[in-house]
């Protein structure tokens, strides 16, 4: 037999010997002795078979189990057409594909990258199962259909070449199919553009250019380019813009006759230094009795924002304010958020106020919702006050008044705060970074953000008139969007615990009926674990998702039956949503006709749920610009040592964070001290010659070796392995 046999004839003769198992799994050894007499004349010819196998498992063709042996693959295998189901579809960096069903969060099907069917990330999709042994707890499955898009709009850069014809790089590295555009007349080498997709067919997409974003090498196109690409509009429209301005301030003798005066109070605004939208104000006085008044009033962006008006249209569109490293996108039009509905100090402003009642043990009693007008006395900083509080600043320039007032409201934030850790609010402190960037957007500085005592005492005050509105509206049995966070499911907190035991933290509870009191005494009880920063950020991925609702299940990160969000309508519209129904049910329930009420009532299920959408948008937009700085600042310390700690092992490397809240990546081929060895039973890599282990906390040293800013991903080298714990 001639030594030139073919590499797709191998492949063949390796395929039919597979085959012949008729689904047993056979070793690669056996295959190379049953192929022996047929090549034992060629030259090298156990390594041509043994090259070819490992082509075709990387192909799909054939699948390697745990054994090492292997089986028909995701390309030969047979497919059960009887029995389609439906599921959504996301893909990992590789391009393989994960398919959940209904509101599972795990994954019950893996799709290999050449059974996607043209699916992209987080399409709904059509599938039928292999005819093949599952992959550990995933069954395999092809898709057969496309049933929807998770989005039409993709960014991508415009890039030509020599023999005049083009090639859209697209941003999102799991969009694997080409781009066909009607027309690129207009269009220069180097542009980013939105690009609307109109069909699929095959693997090309069809499309025109929406909007050209800029070129790749300006000044803030590279956020422009994430905001697009999420599914968020930047800029109002003329119309929009057109309706704002105008709107006007001003206050009739009508609303003055329905609305409490209260701009005598010292009431006050504390925010942070760079704020320019202000929706709270507060004001607080100990009374005779021993127990504590606190009054909450929050911008009466509804009587601005009608229902359904344009504005209110965009609102709903945009769910909430965006905020980014270098900009706001916000949810309503500057001279809105600003100026007209911003509670800016020492002028008139429409409010709705929350007056409460508090007790010694933090218990809320006598609530009172109304429309007001206050005139915030002073615009404080956080840092300001905090200062005040710390006794290095005495505010000089400021009233006695309004100092006695926040000394009071300090001692009221202390019982709060007490009496929230008792009835078990959950505090998660997780470090959040500051991207601190010059006047070109590039990032020069990375830090964690200090929390400080007014921020945590303005939370509290926040957390008091959400939850009093919620309770007042209880009562009166209305119509409610509530802010509800479900109790996290007992495979996930068991889950949790192993990890968590393994980096010395202390549990002894019955996950099966888990309290909130449980999940903040563990963390008091470990409050010295080294740790725990990592253990915080496990346990928050191991909570339930906040969102919003028109049923009220409870909020069970902050251990409360009754919750809802009020105080900030001017940067998200549930706020807006229950400000709305205060207005109908209450302040002026006999001037709202009763259409307009069903009609408003009808809608509230649909808006809770978009807002839920929304806020997920918002959130990973800006995780994406966040991590796509942190890239760009690590590109300039290419070389560099830093300390870190891992935060996640997986077979193909392990995550490292290092102190400023940065992660990035050692791949295995990094790890050059050893050969290592994944242990999914122990969620370890393990070292076959020094036996060195690595796991969730393993503190080390790593190089930065690259950081890429288009695919937002940094690696690491391995430089010393410091200790497991």
């Amino acid at each position: 037999m001639s030594d030139k046999k073919s590499v797709q004839s191998i492949k063949q003769d390796v395929i039919d010997v597979v085959s012949n198992e008729r689904g047993r799994p056979i070793p690669l050894g056996i295959i190379v002795k049953k192929l022996e007499r047929e090549y034992n004349d060629q030259t090298n010819f156990k390594n041509n078979i043994y090259r070819a196998a490992e082509e075709l498992i990387r192909t799909g063709e054939l699948k390697q189990l745990k054994s090492k042996s292997v089986i028909l693959g995701y390309v030969n295998a047979p497919v059960d057409l009887s029995k389609l189901q439906q599921g959504q579809i996301s893909i990992n960096s590789g391009g393989s594909g994960f398919i959940t069903l209904g509101e599972n969060r795990k994954a019950s099907y893996y799709v290999f990258k050449t059974n996607l069917g043209g699916a992209l990330d987080g399409d709904q999709v059509e599938f039928a199962e292999m005819q093949k042994p599952p992959r550990a707890d995933l069954k395999d499955a092809v898709v057969t259909k496309v049933i929807s898009h998770a989005k039409d709009f993709y960014v991508g850069i415009f890039q030509t070449n020599k023999d005049g014809s083009y090639k859209i790089k697209v941003d999102d590295e799991k969009f694997y199919l080409d781009i066909k555009l009607d027309s690129i007349q207009g269009l220069v080498n180097g542009q980013k553009i939105l690009i609307q997709i109109a069909k699929y067919e095959g693997n090309v997409a069809f499309g025109s250019v929406s909007r050209v974003i800029g070129h790749v090498g300006d000044v803030g196109v590279d956020i422009l380019s994430i905001v697009y690409d999420n599914g968020v509009e930047p800029d109002f429209s003329d119309p929009v813009l057109d309706y704002a301005r105008k709107i006007k301030i001003e206050i009739d003798d009508y609303q003055r006759s329905i609305r409490k005066d209260l701009t005598n109070l010292p009431i006050v605004t504390i925010d942070p230094a760079t704020s320019k939208d202000f929706d709270d104000a507060i004001y607080a006085k100990k009374l005779e009795d021993g127990k504590f008044f606190l009054s909450v009033s929050i911008a009466d962006v509804s009587h601005y924002v009608r229902f359904k008006s344009i504005l209110d249209e965009e609102a709903l569109k945009r769910g909430c304010s965006i905020y980014l490293v270098d900009r706001v996108i916000p949810m309503l039009p500057h001279n809105l958020s600003d100026d007209i509905c911003s509670l800016n100090p020492n002028v008139e402003r429409l409010t709705l106020t929350c007056d409460m009642r508090i007790r010694t043990n933090g218990e809320i009693e006598d609530i009172k919702v109304y429309p007001s007008i206050i005139k915030s006395h002073r615009r404080f900083s956080y840092d300001e006050v905090n200062a005040f509080f710390n006794k290095t600043d005495d505010l000089s320039t400021d009233s006695n008044e309004v100092k006695t007032m926040l000394l009071e409201s300090l001692e009221l934030h202390q019982i709060l705060d007490k009496a929230k850790k008792q009835r078990g609010y959950i505090n998660f402190e997780i470090p959040e970074p500051i991207i601190v960037v010059n006047d070109k957007c590039v990032p020069i500085e990375i830090k964690k953000y200090e929390s400080g005592t007014a921020q945590h005492m303005i939370e509290d005050f926040m957390v008091a008139a959400n939850e009093a509105v919620t309770i007042y509206a209880e009562k009166q049995k209305w119509p409610f969007v509530y802010r509800v966070h479900d109790k996290p499911s007992a495979d996930r907190l068991k889950t949790f615990a192993l990890e968590a035991k393994k980096l010395g933290f202390k549990i002894n509870t019955d996950m099966e009926n888990v309290q909130p009191k449980d999940v903040a005494r563990w963390i008091s009880d470990n409050e010295d674990n080294p740790n725990l920063d990592l253990i915080n950020m496990m346990l928050l991925r191991t909570m339930a998702k906040a969102d919003y609702e028109i049923t009220n299940i409870g909020h069970f990160g902050l251990a409360l039956k009754d919750y809802t969000h009020f105080t900030s309508p001017i940067r998200r519209y549930p706020d807006l949503m229950v400000h709305r129904i205060y207005w109908m049910c209450e302040f002026e329930k006999n001037k709202i006709s009763e259409g307009s009420r069903k009609e408003m009532q009808s809608q509230l299920d649909t808006q809770a749920n978009l807002s839920s959408k929304n806020e997920l948008r918002s959130i990973k937009c800006e995780r994406d610009v966040d991590a796509m700085k942190f890239a760009e600042y690590m590109s300039q310390h290419i070389g560099e040592e830093f300390d870190g700690q891992v935060t996640s092992v997986s077979p193909f490397g392990v995550f490292v964070q290092l102190p400023n809240t940065i992660e990035g990546l050692i791949k295995l081929v990094n790890l050059k001290n050893d050969f290592y060895s994944f242990n999914d039973k122990t969620n370890e890599l393990i070292g076959k010659k020094t036996g060195l282990r690595f796991s969730l906390g393993t503190k080390l040293r790593v190089k930065v070796i690259t950081a890429n800013k288009e695919t937002r991903k940094i690696e690491f080298e391995l430089v010393k392995h410091l200790g497991n714990r």
